[in-house]
């Protein structure tokens, strides 16, 4: 290419670039929202809580809210997310329902122990709540990572589960590997590796998850569908933003690498299982893997609904969690 190509050829580029994250920058602002926006939206948890510590017999720290009276329903988040995710179903519940919200450890206020992230621990530290808060007869709701969680603790320990819960709810989750194929352990571990090595460095530099706030806005748009309301990715920002890159490390090749779907079929509490059409996450594929598998299950399929079930369909969850315990 001649010179003179060669100058109109970056220069082409760097229009190109220029204008890109000009249209980025453009595209942020509308997904930002204030404090205020928060509160109008009620995406914020409400003051009345009742705040629980559970110790582990690690030397952990989980941390428990609750609201309301009446047939529990226990609520566990993903990864990276925390207590608030559930906002909308601490508020619009409690009414009916004793509604507990778990944050995982290495989550918020949750403390790992000694026994690190596994998700064997985090199941047990699932069960050490259900039996510190006396939880019985109620629902067990887990989203993406906390619905891992949720089906791990029914299959390792079945009988102790079914003392405190009559049903299960998985929300946008998966029972097989996130990386699928006959390498997809190889690739797990080569993921959670490199991972580990960059959130490291990440986490001695005093950095969050994301270098800049632009990425790590564009990173949690990507987890909603179609029309995201910016309170409900604000909120999801924000507790991205305050994760700790060591606890992530932690959790990404446990996260990888986890497989239940040959062990589910022993499942035999009443199962609904939920995902959006716009879930880039856990697909609707893995949604209905998890239903062939569990008898009697129940599959929900939200049009337009991404990864974030609770927040960008707040109203339809709350109505099917009260249906699926008003019929367990």
């Amino acid at each position: 290419m001649r010179p003179a190509r060669w100058t109109l050829a970056a220069a082409a580029l760097g229009a190109t670039a220029t204008a890109g994250y000009a249209l980025q920058r453009v595209a942020s602002r509308r997904w930002r929202a204030g404090e205020e926006d928060l509160v109008a939206a009620e995406r914020t948890l409400p003051a009345d809580l009742q705040h629980h510590f559970v110790t582990t017999d690690d030397g952990g720290r989980i941390h428990a809210v609750e609201r309301g009276d009446g047939p529990p329903v226990v609520l566990v988040h993903g990864i990276t997310l925390g207590v608030a995710t559930w906002a909308p179903q601490l508020r619009q519940l409690a009414d009916r329902h004793r509604v507990i919200a778990i944050g995982q450890r290495g989550h918020g206020q949750s403390l790992a122990g000694e026994d690190g992230y596994s998700m064997e621990r985090l199941a047990d530290d699932l069960l050490a709540v259900l039996d510190a808060l006396d939880v019985t007869g109620g629902l067990l709701v887990g989203h993406s990572m906390g619905g891992m969680v949720s089906q791990l603790l029914a299959v390792r320990h079945p009988d102790e589960l079914a003392r405190h819960v009559a049903g299960l709810v998985l929300v946008a989750t998966s029972a097989r590997p996130m990386t699928a194929g006959p390498a997809g352990p190889l690739v797990a571990a080569g993921l959670a590796g490199g991972a580990a090595r960059g959130l490291g460095r990440a986490e001695r530099r005093g950095q969050g998850l994301f270098p800049s706030d632009d990425l790590a806005l564009w990173a949690t748009r990507a987890t909603f569908g179609a029309h995201p309301a910016p309170a409900d990715v604000e909120l999801t920002r924000a507790m991205i933003a305050a994760m700790s890159p060591t606890a992530v490390s932690g959790l990404l090749g446990p996260l990888l690498a986890f497989d239940v779907h040959r062990q589910i079929h022993a499942i035999d509490l009443p199962t609904h299982v939920v995902v959006g059409t716009r879930d880039l996450l856990t697909p609707p594929r893995m949604a209905r893997a998890i239903v062939d598998q569990i008898p009697g299950a129940t599959l929900h399929i939200l049009a337009g609904c991404g990864h974030m079930v609770m927040l960008e369909r707040a109203d339809e969850l709350c109505d099917l969690l009260h249906g699926a315990l008003s019929t367990t």
